[in-house]
């Protein structure tokens, strides 16, 4: 699922980490004792065996593509609890364990006010714990993770797998054995992206083909289309899995169709044409804070900086300061222009937190719209753009320095 939108072999190592920084206030305990609920607020429980004791289990919340971190639980007893309140009726969030033996992978939790949840599991595979609710869409979504836990077990085993390999290559990447790691993490990531994940989506597909269109449905859906986006051309029976792909598209209403997840579902099965180095830029209809429609070209005439983001992740935020850096020492001859995947009230709340003294601008297609054009696929993003509109970089990531070396780079 940052979602992140980060490559998964990096989720426990930077994901958790930068999430830190999106921190919204919760409450935690560490027992299970009666707790009542009032308003909005929801009570998570979780009980597991098999499992050490002061584990970390983290909980997130869910923004567009990315995650940030609502809390943290230390396993005690065999018991985690979370109270907090939901942002809507119902809220999907996800629960994470972080240690040893865990796969870099998601338990979604669906939560409403003044209501309580029960998590209930044994071992480490804690995509398959169980999850308990008198809310639909978690009975729906359970239905989901019923009908697929042999193919989650052995992801999970792999994804495991190669997060130990990615420890012990990054301890030593220039040891003789870091090739072979490479070498064995690649044909992991082939596994899971040409084998289990087309099995995952056709066990989905199984329950998708006989149920009406949901909100858990089209998260569904997105996870299918991806898995067709991202499959080889070889993978398992890719022909066949477009056409189901396809006729469940169908079942979508144009309202659907027309949401951040009905718009990225759409690109990821029928992908726009991808614009590359040297090739003119693309544009898109924008919205700045007031509303008012923006273009890119209303910028031309100078270097452009594209920045696609989002407030929940955390690298796109830790670059925010070298922005600020670039933006005054270029002033003359650059324009940063920050393009937001967020809804808008999560958009404008950023922007009443951040300092960001450029042009700032959401696109309400999320990954569906401009980020497809420019083949994003993790974020922060970045694209350099000529002062004649042609596209001269781009690249993906943040580390300190990086960015202002680029920058440096492109301008002559």
């Amino acid at each position: 699922m940052g979602i992140l939108i980060v490559k998964i072999k990096y989720m426990k190592s930077l994901f958790l980490e930068f999430c830190l920084l999106a921190c919204i206030s919760l409450i935690c305990v560490s027992c299970s004792e009666s707790v009542k609920l009032a308003g909005n607020e929801f009570l998570i429980e979780g009980v597991i065996s098999d499992v050490e004791d002061e584990v970390v289990i983290y909980l997130f919340r869910l923004d567009g593509n990315t995650g940030s971190t609502m809390a943290t639980d230390t396993l005690r007893n065999g018991r985690f609890i979370f109270k907090g309140e939901a942002e809507s009726n119902p809220e999907l969030l996800t629960v994470m364990p972080r240690g040893d033996g865990f796969p870099s992978m998601m338990l979604s939790v669906w939560v409403a006010p003044r209501t309580k949840v029960e998590i209930k599991g044994k071992g480490k595979l804690h995509p398959v714990w169980e999850v308990k609710s008198t809310i639909p869409f978690q009975k729906e979504e359970n239905l989901f993770t019923h009908n697929s836990r042999e193919i989650l077990a052995e992801m999970a085993r792999i994804s495991t797998e190669r997060e130990e390999l990615m420890q012990k290559m990054m301890a030593n990447p220039s040891g003789d054995e870091a090739p072979a790691y490479r070498k064995i993490i690649d044909s992991l990531s082939m596994i899971t992206r040409n084998s289990l994940s087309v099995k995952l989506t056709y066990a989905h597909i199984d329950i998708m083909e006989k149920t009406p269109v949901s909100p858990v449905w089209l998260d569904k859906m997105k996870g299918a289309s991806v898995s067709l986006k991202t499959a080889s051309a070889d993978a398992d029976n890719k022909d066949e899995l477009r056409k189901k792909v396809e006729s469940l598209y169908s079942k979508m209403s144009e309202d659907d169709k027309s949401t951040p997840i009905g718009y990225e579902i759409t690109a990821n099965i029928f992908p726009p044409p991808i614009v590359g180095v040297g090739d003119d830029m693309a544009d898109a209809d924008f919205f700045d804070m007031d509303g008012n429609i923006k273009h890119l070209s209303d910028y031309s005439g100078k270097y452009l900086l594209l920045d696609f983001w989002s407030r929940g992740c955390g690298p796109c935020i830790a670059a925010l300061p070298e922005m600020r850096e670039i933006s005054e020492t270029y002033r003359d001859n650059l324009i940063i222009i920050s393009i937001s995947l967020d809804a808008e009230a999560t958009w404008k709340e950023a922007m009443a937190k951040h300092d960001m003294p450029w042009i700032n601008i959401r696109d309400p297609k999320s990954m569906g719209g401009l980020a497809a054009n420019y083949g994003v696929m993790g974020i922060p993003n970045y694209v350099m753009i000529s002062p004649e509109n042609v596209i001269i970089d781009k690249w993906m990531g943040f580390g300190t320095g990086y960015l202002q070396r680029k920058v440096s780079e492109n301008i002559k």
